[in-house]
């Protein structure tokens, strides 16, 4: 069970190239940290890994409760804060490193050294190509060539959004250890959302509002992930926001510069409004009604003032 980004698809493929031989079958779930639970239950057989799923605060009880009842074994291997204890689990957890990077050192020693490539996709385009083992790890490749395979890989895997028939053919393409240039579909869905990326700058760059230290935008025509990014760094904010309409739900990412824990601050206000978020320290995402943006940007103003504040005291 696997998210469905690319460092989702690389550590399943990992898995799958390393597991292979000891199943007849090795099957591609893919889920998310609010139906993780829900899917695990529809999907669970035999043994299980979950691979770079977070498991969000509200179900956190209720995922305790399920996989120390299920009967196979479970592996847990997650780079996301942790929110909750799990007996009976096999967790292999660190946040810094990506998940790829994670299953790649747990089951390296079932996998040919030249797999080192799949790890490394999953980490660059998780933004976590920065640890002493990717540095390690690409001294043995020509890096503009990983880094251009990465890119492929996450531009392609984005434009597919919820296709998972076709995010199953990725992982069993670089489980073979494939490279995602290699695959036309992929490579061709990369193109056309390279092309929406850079209208999406523009796009943001006319539409992007402030309110205090964060920037935001509503429904944009692209990734909120890059839309994020986009609209903190183009109105030199210390946070960015992209949220879209859902109903009356906001599904929204943040991204912010070093210094803001948006993990902490979403778990908090999502206790807080029994709604859902969390993530990365600088990368995270929410879904929260729509009569709470208002609120939720105001608190996050008063929450970065705070962190600010506690900074400059300390320095």
């Amino acid at each position: 069970m696997a998210h469905g980004d690319a460092d989702g698809v690389c550590s399943a493929a990992l898995v799958k190239a390393a597991l292979a031989g000891d199943y007849d079958e090795v099957r591609i779930y893919f889920t998310h940290p609010v139906d993780l639970v829900k899917d695990f239950r529809e999907a669970a057989a035999g043994d299980v890994y979950i691979v770079d799923v977070a498991i969000d605060e509200k179900i956190a009880g209720e995922a305790r409760e399920v996989f120390s009842r299920y009967t196979g074994r479970v592996v847990y291997i997650d780079h996301h804060p942790l929110s909750a204890d799990l007996p009976g689990v096999e967790v292999v957890h660190e946040e810094g490193p990506s998940a790829s990077e994670l299953v790649y050192r747990r089951l390296a020693g079932r996998l040919p050294r030249a797999y080192t490539r799949v790890a490394l996709y999953g980490a660059i385009s998780d933004y976590m190509d920065y640890t002493e083992w990717v540095r390690s790890a690409l001294e043995r490749w020509d890096k503009r060539i990983v880094y251009y395979e990465a890119g492929v890989l996450m531009q392609g895997l984005e434009r597919a959004r919820k296709d998972h028939e076709f995010k199953r053919e990725v992982v069993n393409h670089l489980a073979g250890n494939g490279a995602p240039s290699a695959m036309a579909k992929l490579l061709k869905l990369a193109e056309e959302q390279a092309r929406v990326n850079e209208a999406l700058v523009g796009w943001v760059e006319k539409n992007a509002l402030v309110e205090g230290k964060v920037a935001y935008v509503i429904n944009p025509p692209g990734p909120l992930g890059l839309a994020a990014n986009l609209a903190r760094g183009l109105k030199d904010a210390l946070v960015g926001l992209a949220a879209e309409e859902r109903g009356e739900i906001y599904v929204m990412s943040l991204r912010s510069s070093a210094g803001v824990d948006l993990n902490a601050f979403l778990r908090e206000f999502a206790r807080r409004q029994s709604a859902s978020g969390g993530g990365h320290k600088n990368a995270a995402g929410a879904r929260i009604p729509r009569a709470l943006l208002g609120d939720l940007l105001r608190e996050l103003n008063l929450y970065i003032s705070r962190q600010t504040r506690g900074r400059a005291s300390s320095q």
